[in-house]
């Protein structure tokens, strides 16, 4: 059975754990470490639609109606079978 030490500290510069973490010291233990980075935008004046927005009209279809060329891929997922 797998016993999960979970807490939410500051490690020390000497790099010693903290001793939440007693049980784990001298065994065979999997360690994860999750640091929370600050979110840096592109754009901090920008909110995500007007960056968005620069994408408008850039995208270049290569069919003219995407609900029948949609159609017309899942007729081809039909098997005789199924008719």
């Amino acid at each position: 059975m797998l016993h999960a030490i979970e807490e939410e500290v500051v490690l020390p510069a000497d790099g010693k754990l903290p001793e939440a973490f007693h049980a784990a010291f001298g065994r065979r233990a999997r360690i994860i470490v999750l640091l929370s980075e600050p979110v840096e935008s592109a754009e901090p004046d920008q909110d995500d639609a007007q960056r968005l927005m620069a994408f408008a009209g850039t995208i270049d279809w290569p069919m003219d109606d995407p609900v029948a060329w949609q159609r017309q891929q899942r007729k081809e997922w039909d098997r005789p079978w199924d008719r």
